[in-house]
């Protein structure tokens, strides 16, 4: 679904279509409980602060979000309008909404207890900031230079810009959070912060790529996605060249292929081990990388990678589909005697990360994110596995509320 135009005559043009249902759908789709009705049917009469205040008071990262947030498959997907017309573009609104106005949340009074927040990802930072708003003392420990996780560190330049990362950051009520950078927090680390803090919310994200299933030569060359973004946005790897493989089939390695053409490859290849149907990326990111000429291999599974003079000959197989039962989604298999060879100049993993499991010791409770018999909780994708950016600060905010409501 093609953008809105960002100006405020079809931001108002667009928010009059709006239905403003109540107990909208819109918002019961949102992770991050934004009152969707409410902020468009501001936007509806230009009241531009008031739909950024509605916005950033349930989502700490709402300009982050109203740029990537699948919204197709969250809040547009409930739109009551999809039974009668198109939905409404509520991502494409709120971007114009924390794009247009300032916001200052507003604090409580400081209720003298302090915590700690681990990861200054998404999830990290809509914890910390909830727990500010409420008059908590918070420092938050990244092992990186910088906040906002992959947000900052590997999603491409060309999808979000660097100052919406920025002026979520100014607007979490940074004046009382202290962000401790290149600080790393293994499990001792932990046990000590437990001890001289309140409470503690572990919010790490994944520590490491996934590489697996693939016999692979030594010196190939091969790399994890979440590397390689990170290499070709700090620029340590400046440019590529030749026919890039990506394996996987998510909006990261959309990113990653897509990435690889602005950085010079010539060819951008998207191999994925089921169908179009089972791939999990969105739709948007899809057809934005098929439209770039992002080259698509479907039904496939490399088995085994090895290095030549100009890169990688990686084998791949072909697979079918079959039925798993009592599974929605559809397993597959090799078809015998498939194989076939594909050359290129070098492979990209993107089938996941790993997290770090000897951070948390015990069982985290769903309903509260608490580690039982600890005052810590854990969210994110350190506990998910890894989803979207607004499922991450949902989570820090549902471990802020349980925090409170512990302490009080």
């Amino acid at each position: 679904m093609s953008e809105i135009k960002q100006t405020l005559a079809a931001v108002q043009a667009e928010a009059k279509r709006c239905l403003y249902c109540v107990d909208a759908p819109c918002q019961q789709g949102c992770p991050a409980g934004v009152d969707v009705a409410q902020f468009i049917r501001h936007l509806r009469y230009a009241d531009v602060q008031s739909a950024k205040r509605v916005i950033k008071t349930a989502n700490p990262l709402g300009g982050i979000c109203g740029t990537l947030c699948p919204s197709e498959n969250l809040c547009q997907k409930n739109c009551t309008m999809n039974y009668c017309d198109a939905p409404i573009h509520i991502r494409d609104l709120q971007k114009f909404a924390c794009a247009n106005a300032a916001f200052r949340p507003e604090l409580a009074p400081a209720n003298g207890k302090k915590v700690a927040v681990v990861g200054a990802g998404p999830a990290g930072l809509g914890c910390a900031a909830i727990l500010a708003r409420l008059g908590y003392e918070v420092d938050v420990f990244e092992k990186g230079s910088a906040a906002a996780g992959v947000v900052a560190k590997e999603i491409p330049a060309e999808r979000i810009d660097a100052a919406v990362v920025e002026n979520d950051l100014a607007e979490l009520a940074a004046d009382t959070i202290r962000f401790h950078y290149n600080a790393p927090v293994d499990a001792a680390r932990l046990e000590e912060l437990s001890r001289t803090y309140d409470a503690v919310f572990v919010g790490a994200g994944l520590a490491q790529d996934r590489i697996s299933g693939v016999d692979i030569a030594e010196g190939a060359p091969v790399v994890g996605c979440s590397q390689y973004l990170a290499d070709l946005k700090s620029g340590a790897t400046p440019s590529v060249s030749g026919t890039v493989l990506v394996v996987g089939g998510g909006d990261s390695a959309i990113d990653a292929v897509c990435a690889s053409l602005t950085a010079g490859a010539e060819k951008a290849v998207l191999a994925y081990r089921r169908s179009r149907a089972e791939m999990p990326a969105c739709d948007e990111e899809f057809f934005s990388a098929a439209d770039k000429g992002v080259e698509l291999m479907y039904m496939v599974s490399p088995v085994a990678i090895a290095k030549t003079a100009e890169g990688a000959a990686v084998t791949f197989v072909r697979n079918r589909l079959v039925e798993k039962p009592g599974e929605a989604r559809k397993g597959f298999e090799a078809v015998p005697g498939s194989e076939f060879t594909l050359n290129v100049s070098r492979v990209v993993f993107a089938i996941g990360k790993k997290a770090d499991t000897t951070l948390v010791a015990g069982k985290v409770d769903p309903d509260t994110l608490r580690v039982e018999g600890t005052n810590c909780f854990a969210g994110g994708d350190w506990l998910s596995g890894g989803a979207t950016v607004v499922k991450a600060v949902g989570e820090g905010k549902k471990a802020a509320r349980a925090i409170d409501a512990m302490l009080k």
